[in-house]
């Protein structure tokens, strides 16, 4: 099955900006400077950034960064979250000022954008993936469809537009399905599954994990597709190899009394949607 490397924003899109704030932390002070790391999202997205207000801001990538800010920080003193446009240009679009004009752009890149999108993958280089969300295939318990190739007839339902394009992409599947309709939540769409009006649900592993009933379906063997959101750098910046040592550390319990990072993925996923697997080099 193929693989979307992602970043945090289509639901999320998060970069990372240098800059300032005038000798305070990044909770009390507005100003922008050199000792500052700005941290740019395109849009809130639960769970990964939620309630952003005067450079504040919760969720998953919060959370993740503050944990792993003091490793990473270098001569930076403090950050905070502003919004930026989508196709922001690492280190070549700027928009963020100082008080005496002085302009800084953004370093590093946080948030739902595809990686093989344009030019992305030859501009930017990633971490390892950090979160992964499967699409996914639900069935009632007692269903007769058990595996890929039993669709033939099948009435489905797809959940949001990314999990409708990838499973009709699979053309030998879709096209022998009786029927493709679609809904906004995945909890609708199990409905359709209970009054028997469904044979399949389309969905990702986040919305059916969100499900209080999930233990009532089956999730067929191999996902569509993998969407992993990982965080995006400038090449040649050195801020790749700082940040997957730094979640690497804060996973390894040899740094640890134990691993930290599953346990902070599992409080605003609600499940483990890690995928972190970075091994650095041995020396």
């Amino acid at each position: 099955m193929r693989t979307v490397k992602k970043l945090l924003s289509v639901l999320l899109s998060v970069l990372l900006v240098a800059a300032v704030f005038a000798g305070c932390s990044a909770k009390q002070d507005n100003s922008v400077g050199d000792a500052t790391l700005i941290i740019g999202y395109t849009e809130e997205a639960e769970p990964f950034i939620t309630s952003v207000l005067d450079g504040n801001a919760e969720g998953f990538m919060p959370a993740l960064w503050a944990e792993i800010f003091d490793d990473v920080k270098g001569d930076l003193k403090a950050y905070r979250f502003e919004k930026v446009e989508e196709g922001y240009r690492l280190e070549e679009d700027g928009g963020f000022f100082d008080e005496d004009g002085k302009e800084y752009s953004a370093g590093l890149l946080m948030g739902a954008v595809s990686k093989n999108h344009g030019t992305f993958n030859e501009d930017y280089s990633f971490t390892e993936p950090i979160i992964s969300d499967r699409i996914i295939a639900v069935t009632p318990k007692d269903s007769a469809i058990q595996t890929w190739n039993d669709f033939s007839g099948a009435r489905v339902v797809t959940v949001g537009e990314q999990a409708r394009s990838i499973f009709e992409s699979y053309s030998s599947i879709a096209g022998v399905c009786a029927a493709i309709t679609d809904a906004k939540l995945t909890q609708s769409g199990l409905g359709v599954l209970d009054d028997g009006l469904a044979d399949v649900v389309i969905t990702d592993e986040f919305g059916f994990n969100t499900c209080e009933n999930k233990d009532n379906y089956t999730v067929l063997e191999r996902e569509l597709d993998t969407v992993e959101y990982v965080i995006a750098c400038a090449k040649y910046s050195g801020w790749k190899d700082s940040l997957n040592t730094a979640i690497y550390e804060l996973k390894s319990d040899q740094y640890n009394d134990a691993d930290e990072f599953t346990p902070l993925v599992e409080q605003y996923f609600g499940y483990d949607a890690g995928s972190f697997n970075y091994q650095p080099e041995q020396k």
